[in-house]
């Protein structure tokens, strides 16, 4: 999958440095979370808080441009 999933605005990486790569190679915002099963998600700054209950944060990417989504 090369995109974002619009209706979801998040995007399933393999670890941290995948996601921060592809954020600021895009030009995209936002946060890169490892939810309770260990997986890594990238999701833009639009994303409802609480959505995925106990994510930890694992980094924010501010590239300057515009939002994801």
């Amino acid at each position: 999958m090369n995109e974002w999933i619009v209706e979801r605005c998040s995007k399933p990486f393999c670890c941290k440095e995948d996601a921060e790569q592809y954020m600021i190679d895009k030009g995209f915002d936002g946060l890169v979370l490892e939810l309770r099963d260990g997986t890594i998600q990238g999701v833009c700054p639009a994303y409802p808080d609480g959505y995925y209950k106990n994510a930890k944060v694992l980094g924010t990417v501010k590239t300057k441009a515009e939002s994801c989504c």
